[in-house]
């Protein structure tokens, strides 16, 4: 994770400036969920063997977050607006939350959210790896605020003076810092799966389902009767775990299925409403209103944009 530029911190709006200011971690930005959902902020701190990232999010993404290669990661919520889930860890302020890099994450938010994340090489902290690596995506409580104090206060140190990163033996004592706190966090508690309800465990399965197989035939009705529960249940788990009902999470999921074919589109031979039926929509003025509303432009503005880039050679 060494690199010559020792702090980064970049504001962005779009997909590709997020990645771009997160080095080392990758991201598949699938869906948006809501308005503005790709405006944000990352900065980025790298001590002399562990990176230090700290993630502003305006809210309503659906992507799978790959951490640094050959790290562990230990991320503590310092803001949440409202609701948020990562993996299958329902996440709330003060809540610290243990992951490896083996597999990608999905995370659903429906507010202003900001974590501060340490991400430490195994090779260089075998013991404390080990022992962490047992308890993926299970999770400790930062009551006292001493880490997200501590991961903070270094923030605003180095935004005031990049250039005290070059002096070693000042990262080298911050570094010590971070890792002895987060050390003595997890010696103090037994890390721990936040308790979830029925509901919420089901709503988890189908988030994961219909992620990566979604079709329009998927209904509430239809989820609350495979999973055999009512559809009261997974009103109530969906509000609980991601901010959203399941009416809603289903249909920008498949308003972001339509753009994507949109965009795709040959405006000369595709229609928009056979487009928009394909997923299921069937009443044009409620399905413009919801495409305008989540993406900020009429659903013609996004096909003719194609064909205007296409006579341009863009």
């Amino acid at each position: 994770m060494q690199q010559e530029t020792k702090f980064i911190s970049q504001t962005f709006d779009k997909t590709d400036l997020m990645r771009k200011s997160s080095p080392n971690w990758e991201y598949e930005a699938t869906y948006t969920l809501l308005p503005q959902a790709f405006e944000g902020k990352n900065s980025v701190v790298f001590l002399p063997q562990i990176q230090l990232s700290y993630a502003t999010r305006s809210g309503g993404i659906l992507y799978e977050v790959a951490s640094p290669k050959g790290t562990i990661s230990v991320g503590v919520v310092t803001e949440l607006e409202d609701k948020a889930c990562f993996g299958h860890t329902k996440l709330k302020e003060g809540r610290v939350v243990i992951f490896d890099d083996k597999k990608p994450y999905s995370m659903v938010t429906n507010g202003r959210f900001r974590a501060a994340i340490v991400s430490f090489p195994k090779k260089a902290y075998r013991e404390l790896s080990r022992k962490l690596a047992r308890h993926n995506l299970e999770a400790v409580e930062d009551s006292d605020n001493r880490l997200q104090g501590l991961l903070e206060s270094i923030l605003k140190r180095v935004e005031k003076d990049p250039s005290m990163l070059e002096d070693e033996a000042k990262a080298a004592v911050m570094e010590e810092e971070v890792m002895q706190t987060v050390v003595s966090l997890f010696e103090e508690q037994i890390p721990a799966l936040p308790k979830l309800t029925k509901g919420e465990k089901i709503a988890l399965q189908i988030r994961d389902r219909i992620y990566k197989r979604l079709s329009k035939k998927v209904t509430i009705a239809s989820l609350a009767q495979e999973y055999s529960v009512s559809e009261q249940t997974l009103q109530n788990a969906f509000k609980s775990l991601f901010g959203f009902t399941p009416s809603k999470f289903l249909r920008n999921l498949k308003l972001n299925h339509v753009r994507r074919a949109l965009v795709k589109a040959d405006p000369q031979e595709d229609a928009i409403v056979h487009i928009a039926k394909r997923w299921g929509f069937t009443h044009m003025g409620h399905f413009s209103r919801y495409f305008t509303d989540l993406f900020g432009e009429n659903p013609s503005v996004t096909l003719k944009r194609k064909s205007d880039e296409d006579e341009t050679g863009k």
